[in-house]
C-alpha cells in the first residue's frame, strides 16, 4: 500500500472516470494519503454537466454512478450532495442498473454496501445479489457478457466482491465457493492471472 501510494500521489490529481480517476482517489484513500482537492472540483463540475433528471451520469452504464459513489466515499464526501446532485437516487431502477449487463449490479451493490447506503425505487439488495447469481457459468465464473461463453477473471472477482458481505446465505456461499474453485485452477504459476484463462 506504501509503495502504491507513493505511486499514485506522483502522478498528481485524479481526473473523473475510470483511467486514472476514481479508482485513483480509491488507492489514494486506502493508502492513507490526502486526494488533492481539485478532484472533488472535478467531480462537482462533472455531475452538474452529466446528471438527468433522474440522477444518472450515463443513459446506459450505472457504473458511472456506482464508481464515484465508491471514490467520493473512500474520501469522505457526501454522495447524496454532490454540487446539488444525489448519485444514489441514479441507482434506483433494475431496468437501469441491468442495461450494463452483469457489471451494473455488482458495482451497485459495492456501492451500496460501501456506506450501508439506503436503496431506492424498485432496487433491493436481495434483487441486486439475485442479478449476479443468477449469471454465474457452470464453471463457477463470470461472464462480462451475460450470454457470453467466455469465463472473465476479472468480472468473477467483483463479483465475488459484491458478494462477500452476503456469504451466509448459501446460495451465495455455493456461488462464491465455485468461483473461488474456479479462480484457483486458472491461476498462473507465478500467482498472476491471464486476462482470459488459459491465454
Amino acid at each position: 500500500y506504501t509503495t502504491t501510494g507513493d505511486y499514485l500521489a506522483s502522478l498528481g490529481t485524479p481526473g473523473v472516470g475510470s483511467i486514472g480517476g476514481e479508482w485513483m482517489a480509491l488507492g489514494l484513500a486506502r493508502s492513507g494519503r490526502n486526494v488533492p482537492d481539485g478532484y472533488y472540483d472535478a467531480v462537482v463540475a462533472y455531475v452538474q454537466a452529466h446528471a438527468d433528471a433522474n440522477e444518472r451520469l450515463h443513459r446506459s452504464k450505472s457504473t458511472d454512478n456506482s464508481r464515484l459513489i465508491l471514490a467520493l466515499t473512500a474520501i469522505g464526501k457526501d454522495v447524496t450532495n454532490v454540487g446539488g446532485h444525489d448519485l444514489l437516487k441514479g441507482l434506483d431502477n433494475m431496468a437501469y442498473i441491468q442495461k450494463q449487463g452483469i457489471n451494473g449490479p455488482i458495482f451497485a451493490l459495492i456501492a451500496l454496501d460501501s456506506h450501508n447506503y439506503p436503496v431506492s425505487g424498485d432496487v433491493t439488495r436481495e434483487k441486486l445479489v439475485r442479478a449476479i447469481l443468477d449469471t454465474q457459468r457452470e464453471d463457477g465464473s463470470w461472464p462480462v457478457i451475460a450470454s457470453s461463453q467466455v469465463p472473465d477473471v476479472d468480472m468473477t472477482a467483483m463479483a465475488i466482491q459484491a458478494l462477500a458481505p452476503y456469504y451466509e446465505n448459501a446460495q451465495v456461499k455455493a456461488a462464491v465457493d465455485a468461483a473461488l474453485t474456479f479462480l484457483a485452477g486458472v491461476q498462473n504459476a507465478d500467482g498472476t492471472f491471464s486476462e482470459i484463462p488459459g491465454t
